[in-house]
């Protein structure tokens, strides 16, 4: 979600200024969370239409290739480069694609507002889209090929534009999962793919003022979900893991304080060599010069 255009008229030191004495004023996370701060943080700096408005990221699962998909409907693909203690240090840009829409042309306007991003095991891409009328998702063969509709959910029809299909996951069984950033009542539909079209098989309670913003299966089997909130230019992050059957006791694993990280929306789970679990995540950097393009990494408890 964009922050105010207002903010593109305010000079930078202005903004800072401003910033800094809201920032006093912001609440710190609430407690339970097993950590408060990303173990890296890499800041991913760019320029032009062509960079930036990241909403989705998915890593190999050897952790050294990424695929990073735009808001504003291209996608990167990456080598990430790491230390020899694994640390993310940097990133190289392999190739620079547009996926295609219905028809075969590229993505573009109001259909290529891309939030959610999900990679079967098979290699089909399915992507989740926002904004009313172009709400929907669609799975792609291959990266490049031209993708196929699948049916769309009348309910989200009546989600608010900018807040319609944030996060999307496969799980191991390749049933395909869609989650709102728009509460229905009291929590979140958990949308799955069936025959015919969607059903809801769960509702993820509301905690605080976090919306879901992006999801992925581990390698465990559990849904890990990335939720955000913001107030006035600053953003908190959290991740919750949700066990298999246990929908509504989502577990808290972290939570940032106000303006820690960016605008974090996609997230990645992996595991290393050793056995570490990792959530890996990539910032909406809204094409805005006051804020950032970054890839955190968190390393996890096991389940």
């Amino acid at each position: 979600m964009p922050l105010s255009r207002s903010t593109h008229h305010l000079s930078r030191r202005r903004f800072l200024a401003m910033s800094g004495a809201a920032a006093l004023m912001l609440p710190a996370p609430t407690a339970g969370a097993i950590t408060t701060h990303p173990n890296s943080v890499f800041r991913w700096t760019g320029s032009g239409p062509a960079f930036g408005g990241f909403s989705a990221i998915e890593l190999s699962a050897d952790r050294t290739h990424a695929l990073a998909l735009s808001d504003r409907g291209f996608a990167i693909r990456l080598q990430l480069i790491r230390n020899a203690a694994g640390r993310l240090t940097g990133v190289e840009e392999i190739e620079h694609f547009t996926p295609l829409d219905l028809g075969g042309s590229g993505l573009s306007g109001t259909r290529a507002d891309i939030e959610g991003m999900d990679q079967a095991a098979d290699g089909t891409l399915y992507l989740s889209f926002e904004g009313w009328r172009q709400t929907r998702v669609m799975r792609y063969a291959a990266n490049r090929a031209e993708p196929h509709a699948l049916s769309v959910e009348p309910a989200w029809r009546r989600l608010r534009s900018n807040k319609t299909l944030e996060a999307l996951a496969v799980d191991h069984q390749g049933a395909v999962f869609t989650i709102p950033e728009s509460a229905d009542g009291s929590g979140f539909p958990v949308y799955r793919q069936s025959a015919p079209g969607w059903d809801v098989v769960a509702q993820i309670p509301r905690r605080g003022r976090f919306n879901p913003v992006g999801a992925d299966f581990g390698p465990d089997g559990a849904l890990y979900l990335l939720e955000r909130k913001f107030r006035l230019a600053f953003f908190a992050t959290r991740i919750s893991r949700i066990l298999p059957g246990a929908w509504d006791r989502p577990q808290t694993l972290v939570e940032t304080s106000y303006g820690l990280l960016d605008n974090h929306e996609g997230i990645s789970i992996t595991r290393d060599a050793a056995g570490q679990l990792w959530a890996t995540t990539i910032s909406d950097d809204n094409q805005n010069r006051f804020q950032r393009t970054e890839i955190a990494e968190f390393a996890l408890p096991p389940a």
